[in-house]
């Protein structure tokens, strides 16, 4: 069975799209991923989803619960998504050669890779991809320019990567509640 995507995941997809535009990239790569994610909890949601949309009320309701969720994550570990994706940026910036605007940008193998990986995270939580998801698998990657940045910021990557892993699975994995004394 083919896992489904969601619109919140496709709206990561394209913002992690227009940061890779925006710092000139080829292909759209985990950092571009994060970024997007980071972004999206600065945007005005309602203003994204067309008014005459025949199913706008579920996708902004989806949209509005998964961004709530990212931000919870970010709050429980005291990141500043804003800052943290303006450095992030800053420190991703290259000198690059830009698609042609109307081209859409192919993600490279090592997105695709995350991709496989949320949507790993996703069967085993047997629900669709959502952005939670993909924040879990683009943390749970080697970086070490990430890693400084959230360091810089007094976020322990281990920490954030904890409470995104709470917030994927489902209750029961991992520990099972106990059925009373022993």
């Amino acid at each position: 069975m083919k896992v489904r995507h969601s619109d919140s995941l496709i709206l990561m997809w394209r913002l992690a799209e227009l940061e890779a535009r925006q710092l000139k990239a080829s292909t759209i790569e985990p950092t571009h991923l994060l970024l997007g994610l980071c972004k999206s909890v600065d945007l005005d949601l309602p203003a994204l989803v067309p008014r005459d949309s025949p199913d706008r009320d579920e996708v902004l309701e989806e949209l509005l619960r998964e961004v709530r969720r990212l931000r919870t994550i970010f709050r429980a570990v005291g990141l500043d998504a804003r800052a943290f994706r303006r450095a992030l940026r800053r420190k991703s910036a290259g000198n690059r050669v830009a698609q042609s605007e109307s081209q859409r940008l192919r993600r490279s193998k090592a997105a695709k890779e995350v991709f496989a990986d949320a949507e790993h995270f996703a069967e085993m939580a047997n629900t669709v991809v959502f952005p939670v998801q993909l924040l879990f698998a683009v943390i749970s990657i080697e970086d070490e320019v990430r890693d400084d940045l959230l360091d810089q910021q007094s976020v322990e990557p281990s920490r954030l990567k904890k409470v995104a892993k709470r917030e994927i699975m489902p209750p029961w994995h991992g520990e099972r509640p106990s059925s009373g004394p022993n």
